[in-house]
Order: C-alpha cells, then structure tokens, then sequence
C-alpha cells in the first residue's frame, strides 16, 4: 500500500518541528516584523511570502506543513479544556491584527530612515543568522509554551484561525486554491469522521450539496486526515483547475444518473 498524504504530512511537519531550534529565526513569521522594522529583506521574509504567493495555487500548504505553531498546538489535539461550537474565524480579529502587525512594523522602519539609521530596504536573506543564544531560547521557549497552552485551552487551532496574522494573509490566497480535498458524493455515506478527525472544524459534508463534493474552505490545511480516516475512500486531494466546471460537470452526472434510475422504474 502506497503511503498516504497524511504520513507525508507527518513527516514534513516533524522534520520542521526539529529543525525550528536550529533555524528559529528564518523560520519563525514573527521575525517579519523585525525585518520590516530594519528594513531588511531576510529568509523569514522569503519563505513566509512564498507561501502566500503560492496560496492561490496549493492553499494553507505552508500553516499545514511548515509552521511548527500549528504543529505544537495539534499535539493536544482533541483535548483541550475549552470546547467552542463556533467554526468560522472572528474575521475582525483576523483583519486587525495583520493590519496592527504591518502599521507598527512600517512605522518604525520610516522612523529609521527619517533620522538616517537606515538608507532603505536591502537585500541581507542571512541578516538574522542561524545562532540560538540565550535570548533567542528564551523567545523560543515562550513561542513553543504559547503554542502549547493554545493547543491545550482553546481547540482544533483556534488560536491560528483567528490569532494568526500569517494565517489570516495565507487564507486570502487559499479562497482561490486549486488543491483541494475533494468528496466523491456517490460513495460518501455521511458518518462525519472526517469531520470529527479535521485539525481546523471545517463542515466538510456540507459541501455535498453546496459544491458538489469540492471542499472549498479557505481554512484547510491539507493535512491529509480526512482522507485517511475515510473508510469508503470517498475523500482525496487533487488539483481541481476550473472549481465552476467541475461542480457544473458533477450537477450534470447527478442528473443523468437519476435520469437513468428513472428509466430502469417498471411502468
């Protein structure tokens, strides 16, 4: 049996989770505000923003792969303290916050070239470097126990849904991603398994009716979960091009197969 996505996804997440130690700063988001305070075009910056140009096209790969936030927070997962019926993110803490993050940032990078600190942005990717002294463990430690008491209070990331700055601007582009879990409607039986198992609460069944099947939810992470729990193997990831001719292509197969049910009904 081929590995599923899920055991990619596992692994991707536990190499990066390893390696955040080592290479905090040019992989923690947060330091995207230090680079625009300096000026600086960094790797943080780099990565960060490739996941977001790439969101139209492979959505919220890099919160669901990469971000060992996320990661930290979903070792708890399914036994936090603090149950929420609420699915949808508050989407005007998720439109503060980038806004506070990039007006504060950018006000002290024109405070340092006013008064000559700086000339303007440069091009420094290793402008942090790689070394872990005491103060950058100490940040560490603090980022990994927040990410910790995020996973054991509040459930399925609801701190990255709504708290997440990086998450909020990587979900703008994903709205229009072309990788998708996709739900085969004739052999879906309902049982909601895939919802209980999905790491951000999203209502992947009701998408049956809505969209045919296309689970279009800016909030997916591509983890690879529902589609290993299925036991009809009715969920699979796959690049869906054009989402309003396959949801129009799929309406189509329905009504010829009822056309066809009809057909066979004795007179």
């Amino acid at each position: 049996m081929k590995p599923r996505i899920k055991f990619y996804n596992t692994v991707s997440r536990i190499l990066f989770l390893m390696l955040t130690p080592v290479f905090f700063r040019v992989f923690n988001f947060a330091f995207i505000w230090h680079s625009i305070y300096w000026g600086v075009i960094t790797f943080v910056v780099l990565i960060w923003m490739t996941f977001i140009v790439l969101s139209p096209l492979v959505g919220r790969i890099g919160c669901g792969w990469f971000c060992f936030m996320g990661t930290v927070q979903d070792l708890n997962y399914g036994n936090s303290l603090i149950k929420l019926k609420r699915k949808k993110p508050l989407l005007w803490i998720r439109f503060i916050l980038p806004v506070m993050f990039l007006t504060s940032s950018l006000t002290f990078f024109f405070i340092h070239v006013h008064d000559g600190t700086i000339q303007g942005i440069r091009f420094i990717p290793d402008f942090f470097g790689t070394d872990l002294n005491t103060h950058y463990q100490h940040v560490w430690f603090y980022d990994t126990l927040g990410a910790i008491l995020s996973g054991i209070l509040l459930e399925k990331r609801w701190a990255c849904r709504n708290l997440c700055f990086m998450g909020s601007m990587c979900a703008i582009g994903a709205n229009y991603s072309r990788l998708l879990p996709v739900l085969d409607t004739t052999k879906c039986n309902g049982c909601k398994k895939c919802e209980t198992v999905c790491l951000v609460n999203i209502p992947i069944t009701d998408y049956i009716d809505s969209k045919k099947g296309l689970v279009t939810n800016s909030e997916c992470l591509l983890c690879g979960k529902c589609t290993d729990v299925c036991a009809k193997k009715a969920i699979t990831i796959q690049f869906v091009w054009n989402r309003k001719k396959y949801i129009r292509s799929q309406k189509s197969n329905s009504v010829q197969i009822k056309k066809g049910s009809n057909s066979t009904l004795p007179n």
